[in-house]
């Protein structure tokens, strides 16, 4: 015997959610929106404005693994280290004094910020940034780096080119010390520093310069790639500090000094710098040194508002035009089913594309566009044919009898009685609009400001990121699309084993 069905929205969602896939499917979407409600909380970035903007990441390192990561390498493995500028907590530390001599004013600077090092590999990268103050003359820089051994290593100079006014400073000067997608033959001033530290090597009788030619004319075999700079400047002093697989890591107290001699008594001069790990933060980073786990966090929101605003748009839609088609028929219901037939047909997706290599659109822009090409289609069809069902029962009948004029029929007993079919076609047509989202995204044509789980993924592949072995980059924004889509599966299904009675007989 058939067990009936419930009859109602209420009746139907308490019976879908004492499901197993039902609790299941809550569970997954309470959690789901728990993150969209606390991400503000959690992750308080204006990431509409900054997500884009390079200068608010540059403190993070690229390409970086979890931190958790180094559990499964069994090594401790590097966390950037950040020496801020001279005045902030645990930045340089400045002396300034201005001298007289023959006439003519001088200002020496010396800054220097000590820090330990401690970790079983080598940083991904080193960069400084200075702001100087200076007359008709530009100062000279001298960056010098001071190990655990007492070796002290010149790293390069530089003069800034251009004179500025006594009462304004210069823009912030960067000096990548090395070049991480260039490697030790990278641009200035990486070079230079590589090829001073060559000459400290030679000066410590560790190697001799046809030695060092002969790595760089090798035929590229691991044995003989030549360590970076970074790795140079934190390896201990013997010949295996030559190649990148064999170089060891002296642990210890670091100094970085840098003395600026300027030339007029306004002259002055700030630092700061960073020294790049290979992990951080939970989620990792990438090619744009973004916290990916803020970008998963806000993806969460984004993916769950897309997805239920088109699920929602589109399906009450279609269920009210497929209501009308069933109750009224004729050419009214013609008309819609030709029409619903018309939309089946249209390729959603190569349209999608078109509009985005055209105009590049908002996401709520995108978000419209697929609720216009879902005004009718399958879930038309689907509610037509449990109208059809519908209108056929007694209390319909009842209905006519009092005289309730056809539309209070429609509005009044009808769609509350499909609404709970309707409830279980938008969980599972949600699923459908994140994937359109996150394809669009992936493709490069989604909104470019927004950080979205289909961009992540667009970055990722773009970058050859699993090539390269950045599996963090590519598993957490395909794990939140695919549990955002298996929780409304559930719920679907939840939905469908209460209203469909092959299924309850089960």
């Amino acid at each position: 015997m058939a067990i009936s069905a419930p009859v109602g929205i209420k009746a139907a969602f308490i019976e879908a959610v004492r499901t197993k896939s039902g609790l299941v499917a809550v569970a997954m979407l309470v959690f789901l929106v728990l993150v969209a409600i606390l991400v503000p909380l959690l992750a308080p970035y204006n990431v509409v404005q900054e997500w884009s903007d390079p200068t608010n990441w540059q403190n993070n390192p690229k390409y970086a693994a979890p931190e958790w990561s180094e559990v499964f390498v069994g090594k401790h493995l590097s966390k950037t280290i950040l020496m801020p500028y001279n005045g902030e907590p645990g930045g340089f530390d400045k002396v300034r004094v201005p001298v007289q001599s023959g006439g003519q004013n001088y200002t020496f600077i010396v800054l220097k910020k000590s820090f330990d090092y401690e970790y079983d590999n080598f940083p991904s990268e080193l960069k400084m940034w200075m702001n100087l103050t200076f007359g008709t003359t530009s100062p000279l820089i001298q960056v010098y780096w001071e190990r655990p051994d007492n070796q002290s290593v010149f790293l390069f100079e530089s003069a800034p080119t251009g004179a500025v006014n006594a009462t304004l400073n210069t823009p912030t000067i960067t000096y990548p010390i090395s070049n991480p997608s260039q490697g030790a033959l990278g641009g200035d001033p990486s070079k230079d520093v590589y090829w001073n530290v060559v000459d400290w090597m030679i000066s410590q009788n560790v190697t001799n310069r046809s030695q060092i030619d002969s790595i760089y004319t090798n035929d590229g075999t691991i044995f003989a790639k030549p360590p970076r700079p970074q790795q140079l400047l934190l390896a201990k002093l013997d010949p295996s500090m030559l190649y990148a697989s064999t170089a060891q890591v002296l642990k210890g107290t670091y100094t970085l000094r840098i003395v600026i001699t300027g030339f007029s008594s306004i002259d002055d001069a700030n630092a700061r710098a960073v020294v790049y790990g290979t992990v951080y933060g939970l989620a990792g980073t990438d090619d744009q040194r973004h916290d990916l786990l803020i970008g998963l966090m806000w993806g969460a929101p984004v993916a769950l508002a897309f997805g239920l605003a088109g699920g929602l748009a589109s399906v009450l839609i279609q269920m009210v035009l497929g209501a009308v088609s069933g109750w009224y028929g004729g050419a009214i219901d013609e008309f819609i089913q030709r029409t619903a037939d018309f939309y089946l047909i249209i390729p959603t997706l190569p349209i999608l594309i078109l509009i985005g290599l055209l105009y590049r659109p908002h996401i709520v822009t995108i978000l419209a566009i697929l609720i216009v090409l879902g005004l009718v289609g399958a879930t038309t069809k689907v509610i037509r044919s449990i109208v059809l069902s519908v209108k056929e029962e007694q209390f319909i009948e009842a209905a006519r009898s009092y005289g309730a004029s056809r539309s209070r029929i429609l509005f009044r007993y009808i769609l509350p009685r499909v609404m709970p079919y309707t409830f279980a076609l938008i969980a599972l047509t949600v699923p459908a609009f994140i994937f359109l989202e996150a394809s669009l995204s992936f493709l490069g044509l989604g909104d470019p400001i927004l950080p979205t789980w289909g961009s992540t993924l667009g970055r990722a592949f773009d970058n050859g990121a699993l090539f390269y072995g950045q599996w963090w980059w590519v598993v957490f924004p395909i794990a939140g699309i695919v549990f955002t889509a298996v929780a409304f599966a559930l719920l679907g299904y939840a939905f469908d084993k209460v209203l469909n009675p092959r299924l309850r007989e089960q």
